[in-house]
């Protein structure tokens, strides 16, 4: 009976081993072009790209689609950065400034990858928008 304890035990440890000592890797999002969207259709698609450090910022392609006609779109450069919260630096999220153009008025938004983002258009509150792959 205490030999068999003694196996169980063992096996036990040697699992505890084997889980502490794999690394956990956290899924990437860099070059996925995401599509969000409200509740009447598809308003930006955009591709993550590839951050060496947090806080920094690159440049990037933004597909606007027009609030009018959602089957209208243009593009514009916009200029992201890669952040993390103060209070928890666990996870990262990104801010989006896109500049003014004819059609919009100059915009900001935070997305939280996968399926989050939140839009300010001028001085509005935010708006919740739904994202996918």
């Amino acid at each position: 009976m205490k030999k068999f304890r003694w196996i169980i035990f063992l096996k036990f440890i040697i699992f505890c081993l084997i889980i502490n000592s794999t690394q956990s890797i956290a899924k990437g999002y860099e070059e996925v072009f995401f599509t969000c969207a409200d509740e009447s259709g598809p308003l930006f698609k955009f591709s993550i790209p590839q951050f060496n450090k947090s806080s920094e910022k690159k440049e990037i392609l933004l597909i606007l689609f027009e609030f009018k006609n959602r089957n209208s779109s243009y593009e514009v450069q916009a200029l992201i950065e890669k952040k993390s919260s103060p209070i928890d630096t666990s996870y990262f999220f990104y801010a989006v400034n896109f500049p003014p153009t004819n059609k919009l008025v100059e915009g900001y938004f935070e997305f939280f990858p996968p399926s989050h983002l939140l839009l300010k258009k001028g001085t509005h509150q935010f708006d919740n928008l739904a994202c996918w792959k």
